[in-house]
């Protein structure tokens, strides 16, 4: 299972769930100071959001079988 958020990938299977970058580069060329901080805002922002992804996939993972019938794990 994959899901794209920003410039990150978050991937999830059944050794757990892990944050690739999309490309090597992750931000373009930058000038100005206020530039990088708002580049960088959104760097952590997607961060944010691959951080919540992860969570809610391990917590789904965790809460057993989505269908009757599944083996669930305790």
């Amino acid at each position: 299972m994959t899901g794209i958020l920003g410039k990150f990938q978050v991937e999830y299977n059944v050794h757990g769930a892990r944050v690739m970058a999309r490309s090597q580069q992750l931000t373009g060329d930058c000038t100005e100071g206020g530039e990088i901080d708002a580049i960088i805002l959104m760097l952590k922002d997607d961060l944010d959001a691959c951080a919540k992804e992860m969570k809610r996939l391990v917590k789904v993972n965790r809460s057993g079988s989505l269908f009757e019938g599944w083996p669930t794990e305790v």
